[in-house]
């Protein structure tokens, strides 16, 4: 397909969290999978730590933190040394979901890496960590992406409801 790499990386977005999303069905949140699993790795880190290593505005940040605090996930808590800032940490129920989402993902990399050569996985690592760190040299805009669940098809005729 002769499309500008950025689309290219944008179908593959969207094939890989439409997987994602259909795997992960059973649990009790439908989006936010990747901060989740970034809250994994980074409990009680702060929301700005958050927005500059995932692309989020700061705006939406606090929206979606408000979500995830609304559906049981994290919490707030005050930095005690800086009462301006605070830190997002898992609760006991954003632990054990998030320990699904991060068996998803696993899965799901092994998964669509499973054709392809080890060498060959590390370089195209290596090759979008490359173009990513040039993009954020570039003057851009900020983008923003919508987190709405999409419709689900129909059974009767396996189009979308919108």
């Amino acid at each position: 397909m002769n499309v500008p790499v950025g689309t290219k990386a944008l179908i593959l977005s969207k094939r890989y969290y439409g997987v994602l999303s259909k795997s992960l069905e059973s649990i009790d949140i439908e989006r936010y999978y990747s901060i989740l699993y970034f809250l994994n790795e980074n409990d009680g880190c702060t929301q700005q730590h958050i927005c500059n290593n995932l692309a989020i505005d700061k705006t939406a940040m606090v929206k979606v933190i408000d979500y995830l605090i609304k559906a049981g996930f994290v919490d707030r808590k005050v930095n005690p040394d800086d009462r301006r800032e605070h830190f997002i940490v898992l609760t006991k129920k954003g632990i054990k979901q998030t320990e699904s989402i991060v068996t998803a993902f696993k899965a799901l990399d092994t998964q669509i890496f499973s054709t392809i050569s080890k060498s060959d996985k590390d370089i195209f690592i290596k090759v979008l960590c490359q173009l990513t760190n040039t993009l954020k040299e570039l003057p851009s805009n900020d983008l923003f992406f919508n987190y709405k669940k999409t419709a689900k098809p129909t059974k009767k005729n396996n189009t979308l409801k919108l």
